[in-house]
């Protein structure tokens, strides 16, 4: 069989496995897979577009992601009906996320799809199309390095020295054939933040002045997508004035995405949030089902106008988040009461079939919220702090809330102690809690065992196959 006739057979192949009816689509879902030749434009789009599907499964954001860090954290409680995941809400030995190996698999086909635009080889690509895909590219590889990076290592502003390993592998030339096949080591940890780092630049610089995605460019990586997540990774990296710089970047640009307080509820009703920055799109052949999906984890109701019990509902808000919120504070109204076993338990409603599909829901990875609380901890925190502008920073999300501005009184400890709590409210059920405990290397309080920062149980173990098949692969402690 001749090489063209292969590729073509592997081409319909995959796309045949994600129910396509050509290679491009209009939403970054239909894929090939990245040992395929890239050998024209449209063959190299369908490998990008492969990279975002990776983004979707169970053990990234399609639930994991999402619902574990609130687990592992304070704030969500289990139901233990069914019992899935109620280990993790114990902090169990090995209960984690566990994303190694779909993670690898994107950052090969992300590193197979860079090297062929450098080679240059291919015909029919203008720079604008090369610009365009690799800024995607980098900002995809900076994505999964920083997940792997916040649930494998320690972060740069909190590290037991005693136990740590490093970071990750860091690996940016594609593997295509046994050959090619490396066993790495764990890169020093500050050396996978510069890589990030460089890989966002990058994206920031190709894809400035660029529409991908026409009426959802939400959906695609960009500019403005790139500069928040940077401003997100100083903030772990305790680049404080970086955060500032990116967010103000962003924030330049989209602060009309900032939601008002009348407006807060509903637009967790829409399909697509409006305060997106980087969403992920899932059609109808991404529904994880009644099992896994974010609604069956969070709520016993398949829509939000439901009367009878659905199904599971087994990840529920924590009574002491729950005590967080004030009276008048609008977020509250995310958080109804649960139906049949779960009457009397408090269900977060983020995900609660906004696609009017049971268990299909667009996850946020980015909003524009996040831009104004990364910079108020990064004024708050910096030396001198810039404490009058956290407050203002802080205060927009207070009073969007419905809350009372705090006043210059409110400084030190106890400013940045508002300015976490805000975080906490305003991105609960969103995957967040337990990376902002880790990165600031504070121990997690909860009603069935407190864990120490200094524990292992804090970081993931590598996978068991990963460290018996790379023999360079040091384990992280604890789990030897």
């Amino acid at each position: 069989m001749s090489k063209k006739k292969y590729l073509y057979i592997l081409l319909i192949a995959a796309c045949a496995g994600f129910a396509c009816n050509k290679i491009l689509d209009v939403t970054p879902r239909q894929s090939i897979d990245s040992s395929i030749a890239l050998e024209s434009p449209q063959a190299i789009e369908a490998a990008l577009n492969s990279v975002y599907a990776y983004l979707r499964p169970v053990s990234q954001y399609g639930r994991d992601l999402i619902a574990i860090p609130e687990l592992l954290s304070d704030n969500a409680a289990h139901t233990n009906n069914p019992n899935d995941l109620y280990s993790h809400s114990r902090n169990l030995p090995g209960a984690h996320i566990n994303n190694w190996q779909s993670s690898y698999y994107a950052i090969n086909g992300i590193n197979n799809i860079l090297k062929v635009l450098e080679e240059g080889t291919v015909p029919g690509i203008t720079d604008e199309f090369r610009e365009r895909i690799a800024g995607q590219a980098y900002f995809l590889r900076a994505l999964f390095y920083h997940n792997l990076m916040r649930i494998y290592a320690y972060d740069p502003t909190a590290i037991v020295e005693d136990a740590n390993r490093g970071g990750v592998p860091l690996i940016t030339t594609p593997t295509l054939k046994l050959d090619d096949l490396k066993y790495p080591s764990r890169a020093p940890i500050h050396e996978v933040y510069a890589q990030i780092y460089e890989d966002l630049e990058q994206a920031i610089a190709l894809l400035d002045g660029k529409t991908i995605g026409g009426n959802d460019p939400e959906f695609y990586a960009s500019s403005a997508a790139a500069s928040a997540l940077l401003s997100r990774v100083a903030l772990y990296n305790g680049d404080y004035e970086r955060v500032v710089t990116e967010a103000s970047n962003v924030l330049a640009v989209h602060a009309a995405k900032f939601q008002s307080k009348d407006n807060y509820i509903s637009s967790w009703r829409s399909r697509k949030h409006p305060e997106s920055l980087f969403e992920l799109v899932y059609l109808a052949a991404d529904n994880i089902g009644v099992n896994e999906s974010l609604r069956a984890t969070f709520t016993s109701r398949n829509t939000l106008n439901s009367a009878t019990f659905a199904s599971r509902g087994n990840v529920v808000v924590s009574d002491d988040l729950m005590s967080k919120y004030a009276a008048n504070d609008v977020r509250r109204g995310l958080i109804i009461n649960g139906l049949g076993r779960n009457n009397g338990r408090n269900e977060m409603t983020k995900f609660l079939s906004r696609s009017g599909t049971p268990n299909l829901d667009n996850v946020p990875v980015i909003r524009v919220s996040e831009m104004y609380l990364n910079r108020a901890e990064a004024y708050a925190r910096m030396i001198p702090a810039q404490e009058d502008l956290a407050r203002m920073d802080l205060n927009r999300i207070r009073e969007r809330a419905g809350l009372a501005p705090v006043d210059a009184t409110v400084t030190g400890q106890a400013l940045l102690d508002e300015i976490l709590l805000q975080r906490r409210l305003e991105f609960a059920f969103e995957g967040h809690r337990f990376f902002d405990l880790k990165r600031l290397g504070m121990d997690i309080i909860k009603p069935s065992g407190d864990v120490k920062f200094e524990e292992y149980r804090i970081l993931a173990p590598i996978p068991y196959s990963e460290t018996q098949r790379n023999g360079n692969l040091e384990q992280n402690f604890g789990y030897e």
